[in-house]
């Protein structure tokens, strides 16, 4: 019987991990997948345990509406054709309102022996810089401006007195910026006016505020919506002013201002202002407004502006200043204004 015929016994096959290691986790992969879970795992948790965040958070911030000053500003809207008493201040517009030309304005309730128009060899303007004191780089950028540009700084900041010497040493106008309670309850700062003070703190805080800026010639309102409508804390600011021989800017923001009528009652040189150049902060605005400030001077023959050191403002001013003179333009301090207004009541009076 022939013997089986069997088949060859197969070979093992070789190892296919001969690293010990290696063969190690191909035959247990259970501590490497934990590893990785936890690696994979681990960003997860902390984005899932991450306090949530608004867009408005994730977003670059918004630049302060004035980088000069932390103190609030208070906003003027551009006026309506018939001013509403019923109006809030930010709805309530103090700015002139329109003529029938749309680029020519005239001022709500300025002094009744006001000139309609004053008769010069060319249109003048006077640009007042409010609110110096905070910022000690934007307001030097200010007093660097070129021409007769006035400056009220607001008393007992940081760098008022230094900006008041810096500006007075380059020739430049300076006024006190005296805080005045507004409509709308915003903070003051220091050397604050409002209709809660006896007359005895009211006059020993203006007289304060005045002595701590050197070199003044006169005083304009900071705010001043709600103080400014009143005639008693006006009288008391105007009888300081007398005995301080110093002259007022009304800022004019509210329609309801009586601060120009009482500083002609107590023989105080006086202006009203006309334009805010930078109620809003870009370029076409202030652009605009600027440009309504020099058709109002070649209108009416003088024309006053404020504006504030917003890097905007500085931007524009720096370019649009030079421009002056051959639009035949001039520009004059706050006391040429006065001496100007004044000579044209008298003339228009004879």
């Amino acid at each position: 019987m022939k013997p089986d015929e069997t088949e060859p016994a197969p070979t093992e096959a070789e190892p296919k991990y001969k690293d010990p290691f290696v063969e190690a986790i191909a035959k247990n992969p259970r501590p490497l997948s934990m590893v990785l879970i936890g690696l994979l795992g681990m960003p997860l948790v902390l984005w899932l345990g991450a306090p949530s965040r608004t867009p408005a958070e994730d977003s670059e911030p918004e630049r302060p509406a004035f980088e000069s000053t932390p103190l609030p500003i208070e906003r003027v809207s551009p006026a309506p054709l018939e001013p509403n008493p019923s109006s809030t201040e930010s709805e309530q517009a103090p700015t002139p309102t329109p003529e029938s030309d749309a680029s020519s304005q005239t001022i709500i309730g300025p002094a009744p022996d006001t000139p309609s128009a004053i008769v010069l060899a060319r249109p003048t303007i006077t640009l007042i810089i409010d609110d110096i004191g905070y910022n000690e780089i934007f307001g030097a950028r200010a007093i660097a401006l070129p021409g007769d540009v006035t400056f009220a700084v607001l008393p007992h900041t940081p760098h008022g007195k230094e900006l008041a010497e810096l500006a007075y040493q380059n020739g430049k106008e300076i006024m006190l910026h005296a805080p005045m309670s507004n409509q709308a309850n915003m903070a003051l700062g220091p050397g604050a006016l409002t209709n809660e003070l006896t007359k005895e703190q009211f006059t020993q805080t203006l007289s304060a505020s005045i002595d701590a800026i050197p070199h003044l010639q006169g005083v304009n309102n900071h705010m001043g919506s709600a103080l400014t409508e009143l005639e008693t804390p006006m009288n008391w600011v105007m009888e300081t002013l007398k005995e301080k021989n110093l002259y007022f800017v009304d800022s004019y923001t509210t329609a309801k201002s009586v601060a120009g009528r009482i500083a002609m009652e107590h023989a105080i040189p006086t202006i009203t202002r006309n334009i805010f150049l930078d109620n809003v902060q870009t370029h076409d605005d202030i652009d605009r407004e600027f440009k309504k400030l020099l058709v109002r001077a070649k209108g009416k023959g003088v024309a006053v502006g404020i504006g504030h050191p917003y890097q905007a403002t500085l931007d524009y001013l720096e370019v649009a200043l030079p421009l002056l003179e051959q639009e035949g333009i001039d520009l004059v301090f706050a006391s040429k204004m006065i001496e100007l207004q004044k000579a044209a009541a008298i003339t228009s009076a004879l």
